[in-house]
């Protein structure tokens, strides 16, 4: 498997996008809280799917599991810079 220039960044925007698409669902409050972390993963590897008609990407299920990744370590990477427990004094 040849993970070119291309593919790292995909998953470098994928980092970033997933997100704020799992932002915007948290704001409808149609899911729970405690759920997000999955849905983020699902989102990254819907997204990842939809990127594969782009130059350069990788095979569809090398992008989505680029994209579930994506969306693990978005998750991961805003738990961590808000770090909720301590904020908040509990899980939602």
């Amino acid at each position: 498997m040849d993970f070119g220039k291309e593919l790292l960044v995909y998953m470098t925007f994928l980092v970033v996008v997933t997100p704020v698409f799992v932002q915007a669902i948290k704001k409808t409050e149609l899911i729970p809280s405690k759920w997000l972390p999955t849905v983020s993963i699902l989102v990254g590897a819907i997204l990842g799917a939809l990127a594969t008609s782009l130059d350069g990407s990788g095979s569809l299920a090398t992008m989505i599991w680029a994209g579930a990744l994506a969306g693990a370590g978005g998750t991961g990477l805003f738990e961590q810079f808000t770090n909720r427990a301590k904020k908040y004094g509990k899980d939602d």
